[in-house]
């Protein structure tokens, strides 16, 4: 009896998409999705093959085999926290400008070409760590598939473009993949955060306009700092506890791994959104603005963040459209750090008084609107702005207004 229900189970799973397309479930109208996370939006695990250093008694050395290291909670407590700080930074080599992991650790990328590792970012599914659920699960209920019309790709988050070459190139492969898997449909890019501006970097360097033209149906942006975000200067002065995480981090014990990022260079404001009499921070001694940055470095004392700034910053400087149809989706009316001052003495190591404008909590509004810039300067192709009020930067992934606008992008009825 067990060996007839298997293989009926086997002969059932075998055709399933072939029985269901013809009698029952029905193939979703809308077109295939490809999910690009932001900044922290990927599982990282990590494999310690022998540090030469660890930074506490407590802190391991070696490890036999692959652990959890984004998101984990358990890894948040007390010295426990400094351990995983450090396992997580990265090491900048200022002579070829790229950065790697630190000695003895090993790195990877979880669930590229699934959905799972971007639906939830803990994978014991923590309320902390919901990600893409929402949208995945609005899109089953549409009669989209895991895997197979919806498919996720995450990426090393830590680095800026520039270090994401191999992501890249398998990204291309992907999207080439899953447009034959569902019959030549044309793919739909539907990003969060930092993945926005890491598409349009891939969209205008990695490929040309035919096979945009030929692969990309469009391109759908949520939350996007096109033009970065005023945080990263606060993250690279006083350390940021990436609030928005709903998680209690220590901006102290953050700094340090967050500075060594070359992605934290890379959202770093640009002079595309930040005129050079707008003031980035403050002190009682000096004003810094795009247009003094290198002096900014010099006065938190960590030069090698110029170095990076070099690097990746100047990436996001190239804003030009994507050449594809675009709809923006960005969140307004949450009250989003606009200027820093530092109080006599407290700069850059304690925490900033804030000066608040208008954004989504994390990205100002003068980043998430760049895109309308390329309304009819797309190669002829549509672009589409969107505002969702009182949408901050994480919650916008399960707005009911941000998921009907991509129910719309991806059943092409925008």
């Amino acid at each position: 009896m067990r060996q007839i229900l298997l293989i009926s189970f086997l002969l059932i799973g075998s055709c399933d998409a072939r029985w269901f397309g013809k009698f029952g479930r029905d193939q979703p109208k809308g077109l295939p999705v490809i999910l690009v996370p932001g900044d922290g939006g990927s599982q990282l695990e990590s494999n310690l093959t022998g540090k030469p250093s660890v930074v506490h008694y407590v802190c391991s050395k070696q490890t036999a085999d692959f652990f959890d290291l984004w998101l984990n909670l358990e890894l948040f407590t007390p010295l426990v926290i400094d351990c995983w700080a450090d396992n997580m930074q990265l090491v900048f080599n200022t002579t070829t400008g790229l950065s790697e992991n630190m000695p003895g650790v090993d790195i990877r990328v979880v669930g590229f070409g699934a959905t799972e590792a971007v639906e939830w970012l803990d994978k014991s599914k923590a309320s902390q760590g919901r990600y893409f659920f929402d949208i995945v699960d609005s899109m089953v209920s549409w009669g989209y598939r895991r895997g197979k019309d919806v498919v996720g790709a995450p990426f090393d988050w830590r680095r800026s473009p520039n270090e994401l070459n191999d992501y890249l190139i398998q990204l291309k492969t992907l999207v080439e993949t899953t447009y034959r898997w569902n019959e030549n449909k044309k793919i739909v890019l539907v990003g969060h955060s930092m993945g926005n501006p890491l598409s349009l970097y891939f969209l205008n360097n990695y490929v040309d306009q035919a096979w945009k033209d030929k692969y990309i149906n469009s391109f759908v942006s949520l939350a996007a700092p096109w033009a970065g975000s005023m945080q990263i200067v606060r993250l690279f002065a006083s350390g940021y506890n990436m609030n928005y995480y709903r998680v209690i981090l220590p901006p102290s014990a953050l700094r340090g791994m967050q500075r060594s990022f070359t992605s934290s260079a890379f959202l770093f404001p640009s002079p595309v959104a930040w005129k050079p009499t707008d003031i980035l921070a403050q002190t009682a001694l000096k004003n810094y603005t795009v247009s003094n940055i290198k002096e900014f470095f010099e006065d938190i004392n960590y030069m090698t963040g110029w170095e990076q700034y070099q690097q990746a910053a100047r990436l996001n400087g190239n804003l030009s459209a994507p050449g594809v149809p675009v709809h923006c989706i960005y969140g307004t009316g949450v009250p989003t750090p606009e200027r820093f001052q530092w109080a006599s003495g407290y700069f850059p190591d304690y925490p900033p008084t804030e000066f608040m404008g208008d954004g989504d909590g994390t990205v100002n509004k003068k980043s998430a609107t760049v895109c309308s810039n390329w309304i009819g300067n797309n190669e002829g192709k549509k672009v589409t702005v969107h505002e969702v009020f009182q949408a901050d930067h994480m919650a916008i992934l399960k707005h009911p207004n941000a998921i009907e606008l991509v129910r719309k992008a991806i059943f092409e009825e925008m």
